[in-house]
């Protein structure tokens, strides 16, 4: 796509391809770690594979007798939120977590890429994380309406995923490529730093460990 002006405004902004990602890692515009091997790129995405940590809501502290669960989304604070009520997800024996149908408890879960990536903000850069097809069509959800990676991220991709599926999906670390990640060039410099709570994550309560 060549830039077109409107306005006085210049739109250069575009997808880039499978070489565009390579270049940009070349260039230094854009980290991601460990570094994707041939068979993650598609021709507009690169695929990051599962990481290690999974977390789930704490169900039992919502059953109490006399406990009424109403979160106020205009006062809680995610990170508060996630101290008082997120727990690991217990793992297989090999490492792997059992992932239940919706309806079956945890249904849904929060877990991360294996991958660190670095959008970096000098060099106009964003990017978006979305479900691949077919996984998609198996029924699982695997960003929860929150796909975009804003210029100047650097860290691990929490997902917020369910599983609309009918199956019982087993979950491998560093072996189930999970998600892609569409990488975008924005169509002028950002004028502020990014204000994320999240920045640096490296497990999916946003935490920095």
């Amino acid at each position: 796509m060549g830039a077109k002006k409107r306005s006085g405004l210049c739109l250069d902004f575009m997808i880039l391809s499978n070489d565009g990602i390579k270049r940009a890692l070349e260039q230094g515009a854009l980290e991601i770690s460990p570094v994707p091997d041939e068979t993650q790129y598609t021709t507009s995405a690169v695929d990051l594979y599962l990481g290690e940590e999974f977390n789930v809501w704490d169900t039992k502290k919502l059953q109490l007798s006399g406990f009424k669960g109403e979160l106020d989304l205009s006062a809680q604070q995610f990170n508060e939120t996630a101290k008082a009520y997120l727990i690991p997800l217990e793992k297989e024996k090999d490492g792997s977590v059992i992932f239940p149908p919706f309806g079956k408890h945890p249904w849904h879960m929060l877990a991360i890429t294996r991958e660190r990536v670095h959008l970096k903000r000098d060099f106009k850069l964003a990017a978006r994380v979305e479900g691949r097809s077919s996984l998609a069509r198996i029924g699982i959800i695997v960003h929860l309406t929150a796909p975009t990676i804003h210029s100047g991220f650097n860290g691990k991709i929490a997902l917020e995923m369910i599983n609309f599926s009918p199956f019982y999906l087993k979950m491998v670390p560093n072996k189930t490529r999970i998600c892609q990640l569409i990488v975008e060039r924005l169509e002028s410099d950002p004028t502020r730093e990014i204000n994320t709570a999240f920045q640096g994550q490296t497990v999916p309560s946003g935490e920095k460990k």
